[in-house]
């Protein structure tokens, strides 16, 4: 049977190690190179595994060798005189150095400990360790530590580490400014609780403030736990996001990063979500929050009263002034309705031109009113802005709400919208309080608005057309366009039960449309009827004439059903040039005459009148109000007024129409004054399109 040469080596040497008394464990450590010979001869005994990796010699290899081999170029004299050293003082280790060349013919450094071991039999025991290896190690491990330390102190960010007892290991220098209030306690050893009751001795943490002890448990609860990030908040204003992360063998490694910017701009955008950006006042969003929170507050016998401020007349501004004028008068009534002496606990711009303001109070009503009439007044004064005055007014609607009934909060906001409304109504400077039946009407309103939208998409608009004669000859010198309703339920409805609440909804433009278009294909079958130079008046609406495209939306009729814009009459309400006066609406005027529309003043006499207005905008006719009109006949008083306006009109070369003319006493009256073209009842009632034939047939135009 054969045996391995390198299992026998390594077995002699286990018995002579154990002969030696010299077999123990420590002996196999896979770390350190250990080398015996005998003390005597100096002969080779035995070897570890670490070192005959390092000398590079098998077991069977160092068995020829001897110990001048393995320790030389070390002189013979200087090793017998280190050995009988050793023997006489053998509780002595003996260290020395040598300079050798390795397999690769570099020269490396070696540090010997040799050590005279006198058990069963002497020997020499050498710990061999390569100084030059070690030295670059320990080089390159100072070198990678000093590399860390500044990496670290490199970080923009807070760096700690903390031991597996909670105790620092190491932070940087930005951990320390960030936690400046505690850290001069900041040394090596300190653990995280020591640190953090420094801090709220010093008053380091805001959150805390208060509540440290609880502060305290919840902090280092969180630190147990933590495996992610959490955001704190320090006294000096400071946010930081804290994240912490376990390490292998316990402790943690965490970071302190400065989200303070992060977090005034998050406040800030929270802020610019909250307020009105050209007054600095609340948005609707922030009043909401806002009486929530301040109904919390009221105490008995208290309420807030909801004033909802709306400027009258505020566009008017903008189309005439600009926008700059419109923005200065918007900030001009903010700082009136935030101004102390009116006492409010909130102003909010709610929309365009309107405001809330809310106001805790324990006065009565009446005294409410008082106050809201107080802000109208003083918003009606005139304000001047780049040497032109801006006349602006405002309504207020009010409502309440008292400490019994803080739910109704939100309710209260839509209440004095309501209440609003009624003021509008009212006319400009007006104020009202909610009332309950004012719910009852904005329901109706609301039915009604979508009625409209249903009736619109089913087409049950349409136009009817109300004959204007000339009295005296009975000849056809026009008609009026009149919207009405054919409704399923309730019938015919005519324009005065539906066209307020269209205008309200905002559903004008679409019956405008309707007018326009059927009043355009009707004077297109008036002339395929033989009709020579028929008239049509359409009213138009202040909105229509706000449009920069009336003109080419009117022209496209025109030409859509081949008529000519003198067949066309557009019908003003002389209240939309005086009371609603704004640039783009004269101009527009002033181009549909250009285009070749005739002009003319309606429900002429009711208080707007300006002599002006018909000069200024080559009015062609002017039609005289029914109010002037109805029982003339036997009123002294009204015959002098409208005789005095035919007689005005006659003289600027204005021709005159009477409306709601119902009597033939009114009728004479009114020829016997100067006026001879008339519409009304007494002469015809409006009619669809389709029976104007049969009423035109036997007629002669003028």
């Amino acid at each position: 049977m054969e045996t391995d040469p390198t299992e026998a080596a390594e077995f002699r040497m286990m018995v002579e190690l154990e002969e030696r008394g010299l077999f123990h464990t420590a002996f196999h450590t896979p770390v350190v190179a250990i080398f015996a010979w005998d003390a005597m001869t100096g002969q080779f005994v035995a070897a570890n595994a670490a070192a005959q990796t390092a000398s590079g010699y098998s077991l069977r290899q160092l068995s020829k060798r001897h110990i001048s081999d393995m320790v030389g170029p070390l002189p013979p004299k200087r090793l017998n005189r280190i050995v009988a050293r050793l023997k006489r003082r053998r509780d002595q280790t003996v260290v020395f150095r040598l300079r050798h060349r390795d397999a690769d013919g570099r020269f490396e450094t070696s540090r010997i400990y040799l050590k005279y071991v006198s058990h069963k039999r002497a020997t020499l025991v050498a710990h061999v360790q390569n100084v030059t290896r070690y030295q670059e190690a320990r080089c390159a491990a100072q070198a990678a530590e000093t590399a860390l330390r500044t990496a670290i102190e490199a970080l923009p960010d807070g760096f700690v580490l903390y031991d597996a007892d909670d105790r620092l290991v190491i932070c940087n220098q930005r951990y320390r400014e960030i936690y400046a209030s505690s850290a001069q306690v900041m040394r090596q050893g300190v653990t995280f609780r020591e640190i953090l009751q420094f801090g709220l001795k010093n008053g380091q943490y805001a959150e805390a403030i208060g509540r440290e002890e609880d502060w305290l448990a919840e902090r280092m609860a969180a630190h147990a736990e933590l495996d992610g990030a959490v955001e704190q908040h320090l006294s000096d204003g400071q946010w930081l996001r804290i994240v912490e992360r376990p390490i292998a063998g316990g402790g943690r490694v965490g970071l302190r990063i400065d989200i303070t910017e992060l977090k005034n701009n998050q406040a800030l955008l929270e802020q610019y979500a909250r307020t009105d950006y050209l007054t600095g006042l609340l948005n609707r969003r922030g009043l909401n929050e806002r009486i929530g929170q301040l109904g919390q507050t009221l105490q008995s016998g208290e309420r807030i009263a909801v004033f909802h401020v709306d400027l009258d007349k505020f566009k008017s501004i903008n189309d005439a002034q600009g926008h700059d004028a419109g923005d200065f008068v918007l900030q001009h009534c903010a700082k009136i309705l935030s101004d102390g002496s009116n006492d409010p606990q909130c102003v909010a711009r709610v929309g365009g031109d309107e405001f809330i303001v809310l106001q805790k109070t324990r006065h009565d009503d009446k005294t409410v009113l008082a106050h809201a009439q107080g802000l109208i007044d003083t918003i009606a004064q005139p304000v001047t802005f780049r040497d032109r005055v801006c006349n602006i007014s405002a309504c207020i609607g009010i409502a309440f709400v008292d400490a019994l009934h803080l739910e109704n909060t939100r309710t209260a906001l839509s209440a004095a919208d309501l209440a609003l409304n009624d003021a509008r109504k009212a006319g400009c400077g007006s104020c009202r309080i909610f009332q309950t039946d004012m719910r009852q009407q904005a329901v109706a309103f609301i039915q009604m608005a979508q009625q409209i939208r249903t009736g619109l998409h089913r087409a049950e608009f349409e136009p009817f057309f109300q004959p204007q004669v000339n009295a005296v000859t009975q000849k056809i010198i026009g008609f009026e366009a009149l919207i009405r309703w054919q409704h399923p339920k309730n019938g015919l409805v005519p324009a005065g039960k539906f066209l307020t609440t269209a205008e309200r909804a905002g559903l004008m433009d679409s019956l405008d449309n309707i007018v326009m278009d059927r009043s355009c294909f009707a004077l297109g079958q008036m002339l395929g009827w033989g009709l020579k130079n028929p008239k049509i008046s359409i009213n138009m609406s202040t909105t229509q004439l706000r449009d920069p495209n009336i003109g080419n939306r009117l022209l496209r009729y025109c030409d859509a059903y081949r008529i000519a814009p003198v067949n066309l009459r557009i019908e003003l309400l002389e209240s939309t040039l005086l009371d609603d006066r704004s640039d783009m609406i004269i101009t527009n005027v002033h181009m549909l005459i250009g285009l070749g529309f005739d002009v003319e003043l309606d429900d002429f006499g009711t208080g707007h009148a300006a002599i002006a207005t018909l000069r200024q905008f080559s009015v062609s006719r002017i039609k005289i109000d029914r109010s002037l009109v109805e029982n003339i006949d036997h009123d002294s008083g009204l015959q002098v007024i409208t005789g005095a306006i035919i007689g005005l009109a006659g003289q600027l070369d204005v021709k005159v129409l009477a409306e709601g003319v119902e009597t033939n006493a009114e009728q004479a009256t009114l020829i016997n004054l100067g006026c001879d073209c008339a519409q009304g009842y007494f002469h015809a009632r409006p009619m669809p399109l389709l029976q104007l034939p049969a009423w035109i047939e036997g007629r002669d135009a003028a």
